[in-house]
């Protein structure tokens, strides 16, 4: 009896984490802002250090513990977030959700918690080749990183032109960032 109801409590306890991992990726969907320019997102790109990490412990608790009965659900409590990225890859396929808008001066980057920065405090643009992202530094608040990947290139040529157009800073578009244009032949 008292083990039937750890593995229901385990069960549950795994439902409810991953049902909050997806509500909590899936309420950027229904965020709009007033905006007077604003990205679509392409798709979500899935992190390699969620999946990474979830292997790593699979196998680091099957060689600790021969009984997987015993490890079975700390083993999926670390598959939720990867389960989650996988789940919201399929919805931003589909939905393609507006994830970055600037109204004004300010910059809204509206992902699993929204960040927001003036874009006149603007001081510097750089672009990772690794990561393919564009790191965004701000005189008063932490800088931005915006994945290249997940827009579309001229939308990305646009926004570099608003942001660098807003600061007050000498700003530039990095020298190592080359957008990916597609050819039409």
């Amino acid at each position: 009896m008292e083990t039937e109801f750890h593995l229901v409590l385990n069960f549950a306890l795994v439902v409810s984490i991953l049902l909050t991992t997806v509500l909590w990726e899936y309420s950027v969907l229904n965020k709009n802002y007033e905006s007077d320019f604003k990205m679509r997102s392409q798709r979500k790109v899935i992190g390699i250090f969620e999946l990474i990490n979830a292997i790593a412990w699979t196998l680091l608790l099957s060689f600790i513990n021969d009984n997987y009965k015993d490890v079975i659900f700390l083993i999926l409590i670390f598959w939720t977030f990867p389960i989650t990225e996988l789940i919201m890859w399929f919805i931003y396929k589909k939905k393609k959700p507006f994830t970055l808008f600037i109204k004004d001066n300010e910059l809204i980057l509206n992902k699993r918690w929204t960040q927001k920065r003036n874009l006149t405090e603007l001081t510097q643009i750089r672009f990772d080749r690794f990561s393919k992202n564009l790191k965004i530094d701000f005189k008063s608040k932490s800088g931005i990183s915006i994945k290249t990947t997940e827009y579309k290139t001229d939308e990305i040529q646009t926004l570099l032109g608003i942001l660098i157009e807003k600061s007050e800073n000498e700003v530039f578009i990095p020298n190592n960032y080359e957008p990916k244009i597609k050819n039409s032949c």
